[in-house]
């Protein structure tokens, strides 16, 4: 679940099976990571466990992430592994793990956000993870793995997808792609001047990231040709962009587009200038680039923003499956018939995990897992060898604050939750969970402040189940081959957000109604129509109930519209489709008050730098000298605001930090592709640069702000490994003495500018590897 960015609707889906799908997204990069292509990594095992080493580990969650750790796990063990048993807790009791059971409920259709709600035999409500865009290349590799190559897939009926019908202020449009009722519409020319501002598509972007527009980023991004040279560069100008960008919101980057271009914008007769400008703002508000508007959403980080427009997705698909949660489910149950039954095993603990902690035992950490089983007050805990803790960030706060962030074993702590009336017992030789220093408190705290101040953004949905047969007069819309389209989705500023009609994937006779979909301040204002938190199924006609949120929704949607074509106002459509949705059937639910406090993470200014460290957050396995246990596995911990693909891409980088860990720290127990998961991102332990020889003290007089010494760090930083190969290779094992040494500096005349030469040559000392 999160907020929909097709920057181009106009693109015909053309996946027919998940091998179609698959294949769209199999080199498809993030900014954020832009050398590693994960759905690479998993194309093999991610590396090999030690011999004959048996491991006990825990993984708190069974959610996308932890189900995908699980299976990651399994894949690496074989003849010449240890056994590994895995501890799979989940506090949640709908899980799919305990219950499968049917009707109106949630009850066995939840696997963490993956959430489905099933309507009488009649339809499914997909509360979490609605929809799988093309570009995420994991999630396909994986959907590959469960249903087979194969397995036949459907394009999700997003707004702008299908016929749309977009209702703002006075005037309604109806589009479909680029085919539009009133070609000459003010919403269609600010879609796309904003669109190709923010891109570069055909004028120069009004944001390059470095010498290059943002389509020449995406084109770089999704291909397989792009050398890691190149890769590089982009690596190097989007943290520069995020360094120059991250304080502009989206409101901010929006209106100066349509200050300084809106000239080309149809004029809006009765408006000042200025009034004008802001009509067009908060036209694009409501309708963005056609999927939904982000009026909502507008104080986010213009980095954040360009984040989800560089993974250029044009078309989302559903799954063949009857409820999303089945993915999950199915690759559960596909790892554990796949693994060695006498190599592999899997316990599930219905429990609240409440602490985790290091211990160290016999001059070794042990990690360690408390909880209560449901309705018990006794304080259970278990040890194992490595714990992954697959949680959202609301949720994983409280587990590891109680151990504190001492470098050292604390004689005693005490865990549990006694403020709640529950046992607790005191531990010796704790250390905190996520140990990242044994000399410093600060970076121990550091790991916990940055889950802590993740956001995420509230998200409501309210659902109802409708018969076919009362949507057999929707309005139409007639494209340019002739063929008219019912209208089958709705962007409005009425206080609904987005609204669409979904088949059922059971009954050939209903379809799901998706009545409103929110997102932050627009669920904030229906806050006051919820009953019981989080979701509100239908129990009586009381004003607390689904039923009276309905009601309350109907009434404020009621209202007279300008139709495309018509001069006349006239009752929308719309609200006599609500009123059709059966009464028994609808269903409300409200993220924010669920325990992952939100729907989905996107960034604010400053939100990138704890986002970024949490995603880095594995490469603690670097150095086995910390002896920690600990990985974080989450959407929370990516950069992809809530999609599958984040929490997916977080496993492999935690059992990626796991496989490195157990075999201390060596990188050849790695694929090839699975450790630039560490040798590409910059470790979120710091190592102090060594103290300077004596007598060159100018150079630590330096300001590290100094822009000089800062482009050299840069030059070093990304060219540093390449030179060194180049070394290797020419001259062999050895170095380059900065005793006996030279430096020469010119400057070249060249058309384009002046251009600096720096010669360094020093004596070469060989030595033996």
């Amino acid at each position: 679940m999160s907020v929909t960015v097709i920057r181009n609707l106009a693109k015909a889906p053309d996946a027919k099976t998940i091998a179609d799908v698959a294949k769209v997204g199999r080199y498809f990069r993030h900014p954020d990571s832009a050398r590693i292509v994960y759905p690479t990594i998993v194309q093999q095992p991610l590396g090999t466990l030690p011999a004959g080493k048996n491991l006990r580990v825990a993984i708190v969650g069974a959610g996308a992430a932890g189900i995908a750790a699980l299976n990651e796990l399994s894949r690496m063990v074989n003849d010449t592994t240890g056994t590994v048993n895995v501890s799979l807790y989940e506090s949640d009791p709908d899980s799919f793990l305990f219950d499968l059971a049917r009707g109106l409920t949630v009850k066995g259709k939840k696997a963490g956000r993956v959430l489905a709600v099933q309507s009488d035999d009649r339809t499914v409500y997909e509360v979490g993870a609605m929809r799988f865009p093309e570009s995420a290349g994991l999630t396909w590799q994986y959907a590959q793995r469960v249903f087979g190559a194969a397995a036949k897939v459907q394009v999700f009926p997003n707004p702008g997808k299908i016929a749309t019908e977009f209702v703002f202020g006075h005037r309604a449009d109806r589009y479909k792609g680029d085919a539009w009722q009133d070609p000459d519409s003010p919403t269609r020319a600010v879609r796309d001047l904003v669109s190709s501002r923010l891109v570069g598509d055909g004028v120069p972007a009004l944001l390059p990231i470095g010498p290059r527009t943002p389509l020449d980023v995406i084109r770089i991004l999704t291909t397989d040709t792009s050398s890691d040279a190149l890769l590089q560069e982009i690596d190097r100008d989007w943290k520069r962009f995020i360094a120059d960008n991250d304080g502009t919101t989206l409101e901010g980057a929006v209106r100066t587009i349509i200050r300084e271009y809106g000239a080309s914008l149809p004029a809006l007769p009765g408006l000042s200038p200025d009034d004008t400008e802001n009509y067009y703002v908060e036209l694009f508000a409501r309708f963005g680039f056609g999927t939904g508007g982000f009026k909502s959403l507008f104080g986010i980080s213009i980095v954040e923003m360009m984040r989800l427009v560089l993974w250029d997705y044009s078309n989302e698909y559903t799954l063949p499956v009857v409820e999303n949660v089945d993915f999950i489910r199915q690759l559960y149950t596909t790892t554990l018939a796949s693994a060695p039954a006498n190599k592999f095993s899997v316990a599930p603990i219905h429990g609240r995990v409440s602490d985790v902690f290091h211990r160290k035992v016999s001059g070794a950490n042990t990690a360690v897992v408390a909880h209560y089983a449901p309705g018990g007050d006794k304080l259970l805990d278990q040890s194992f060898d490595y714990v992954i803790l697959a949680l959202p960030h609301e949720q994983l706060i409280g587990l590891v604050t109680r151990a504190g962030y001492a470098t050292q074993p604390s004689a005693s702590v005490t865990f549990g939750d006694q403020t709640m009336g529950l046992e607790g017992r005191a531990f010796t030789d704790v250390l905190p969970p996520l140990l990242l220093s044994t000399t410093s408190d600060i970076p121990n705290a550091r790991a916990v402040t940055a889950i802590s101040m993740l956001r995420m953004v509230r998200s409501s949905k309210i659902f109802g189940t409708i018969s076919n047969a009362d949507l057999a007069n929707l309005p139409m819309l007639t494209l340019p081959d002739g063929v008219s389209e019912p209208i089958k989705a709705v962007v409005s500023d009425s206080g609904l957000a987005t609204s669409y009609i979904v088949p059922s994937s059971i009954s050939a006779d209903y379809s799901s109604v998706l009545a409103s979909y929110t997102w932050d301040d627009d669920s904030t204002r229906l806050q006051r129509d919820f009953g019981a938190y989080p979701q509100n199924p239908p129990a009586s006609a009381g004003e607390s109930d689904a039923n009276g949120m309905f009601t309350r929704m109907i009434n404020r949607a009621d209202k007279d519209i300008k139709f495309p074509g018509e001069d006349v106002y006239k009752r929308w459509w719309f609200v006599d489709i609500l009123k059709k949705i059966q009464v028994q059937n609808r269903f409300v639910f409200d993220w924010t008050t669920n325990g992952s406090a939100g729907g989905f993470k996107l960034d604010l200014s400053g939100d990138h730098y704890q986002s970024n460290f949490c995603f880095r957050y594995h490469t603690h396995a670097q150095h086995p000298e910390l002896d920690s246990r600990f990985f974080i596995a989450s959407d929370s911990f990516s950069h992809l605001g809530g999609w599958l693909e984040g929490a997916f891409m977080s496993s492999v980088n935690a059992v990626a930090g796991l496989v490195l860990s157990a075999n201390g720290g060596n990188a050849a127990s790695l694929n090839s592709e699975a450790a630039k998961v560490f040798t590409t991102l910059e470790s979120v332990v710091y190592t102090a640069p060594p103290t300077p020889p004596a007598g060159r003290s100018d150079l630590v007089r330096l300001s590290p702000n100094d822009p000089l010494m800062r482009a050299f760090r840069e030059i070093f930083a990304m060219y540093g490994p390449t030179m060194k190969t180049l070394f290797s290779e020419r001259l062999g094992d050895g170095v380059m003495s900065t005793t006996d040494f030279r430096i020469s500096v010119d400057r070249i005349p060249h058309a384009d500018g002046d251009r600096v030469a720096i010669e360094l040559s020093g004596r070469f000392e060989p030595f033996d590897a």
